[in-house]
């Protein structure tokens, strides 16, 4: 048995928050997901959900998919200038 901190230290989970403070720090991360590439989110998410009853070369051909179809987004586009330009950057999940 490990505590929530322990698994958070040990990388086993994102982060471990006492629980009066979930539903503020969930809040703050749904906001943050909600704000970033939608369209590379949702292939990241399609991919962890398929990837584990594909063999890799499967898997690495679903990625490559991937890359090449958020790689054609304005998000893409838009994260590559503000990193260019040192700003945050501002997806419109397109």
């Amino acid at each position: 048995m490990l505590s929530g901190t322990e698994a958070a230290a040990w990388g086993l989970i994102h982060e471990a928050v006492d629980p009066g403070e979930l539903d503020a720090r969930a809040d703050a991360l749904t906001a943050q997901l909600a704000a970033g590439p939608t369209v590379a989110l949702g292939l990241t998410k399609w991919l962890v959900h398929t990837g584990a009853g594909l063999d890799l070369d499967r898997h690495l051909a679903n990625e490559a998919l991937a890359l090449e179809l958020s790689s054609r987004t304005s998000d893409f586009r838009e994260g590559l200038a503000a990193l260019r330009e040192r700003r945050d950057a501002r997806f419109e999940g397109r």
